[in-house]
């Protein structure tokens, strides 16, 4: 009979509507799969960047030297770009590469006395030392590291040379990202003074609050100091 046929057919063909939803639920699913990705992506970015600067970020004066390297690379960027495109004359364009010089001079002596201080902390983990043992490095290093003596007087020198290229950035048109770049450098000369000053106090301050590691005995003798054979 016709109505059998149809029951038989209906019976025997597969249920299509099952199996297309399984599709729209996967294609559903296909961009939580991509974030997951992306998610995944980023995380081995950061911990790439991180593992990268981990020397720096993981010792003191961390912060100074990447807050130094992202400060001058905007200078980097407004001067170079300003020199590229802008036609001076020569004082002018002078100021141009002078703040260029002096970006590569304060990257490399933020980087260079964060590992003079490394070197003089030793093996010992900063995390470990006492905030006066650092503080007596860092200031063994300020009273004899060469390094330093020459920085701290071209360091004054770049803050007052920006103060006086106004006027000559002035005199040419689109000056306009030399302007920011020199006043960044002036801002720069600020917040790292007093940075340097606040780190330096901090250390010192919490250094006299810290228990001494040591104390001396009834006796006069100090806990871990070797013992005297009778040699002068």
């Amino acid at each position: 009979a016709p109505s059998q046929s149809i029951a038989l057919a209906l019976a025997g063909s597969p249920p299509s509507c099952p199996s297309a939803m399984i599709y729209i639920c996967k294609a559903a699913c296909m961009p939580c799969k991509a974030c997951s990705t992306c998610s995944k992506s980023v995380n081995e970015c950061c911990a790439w960047v991180s593992n990268l600067f981990g020397h720096i970020t993981q010792n003191p004066l961390g912060g100074y030297v990447i807050g130094t390297w992202c400060a001058m690379g905007v200078v980097l960027v407004c001067m170079a770009y300003t020199a590229s495109k802008v036609t001076c004359d020569e004082p002018t364009m002078a100021v141009f590469y002078v703040d260029i010089g002096l970006t590569g001079v304060h990257s490399g002596f933020a980087y260079y006395i964060q590992r003079q201080l490394v070197y003089a902390l030793g093996d010992v983990p900063p995390n470990t030392m006492s905030h006066s043992e650092i503080a007596a490095k860092a200031r063994h290093i300020m009273l004899h590291d060469i390094g330093f003596c020459l920085y701290f007087f071209l360091f004054g020198a770049s803050f007052f040379y920006n103060c006086t290229v106004f006027d000559d950035l002035s005199t040419c048109d689109g000056t306009g990202p030399a302007w920011v770049a020199a006043a960044l450098m002036i801002f720069y000369g600020f917040g790292i003074a007093n940075y340097v000053l606040c780190w330096f106090a901090c250390q010192c301050c919490c250094g006299a609050f810290e228990p001494a590691r040591s104390q001396p005995a009834a006796g006069g003798v100090i806990m871990g100091a070797p013992a005297s054979d009778g040699r002068q």
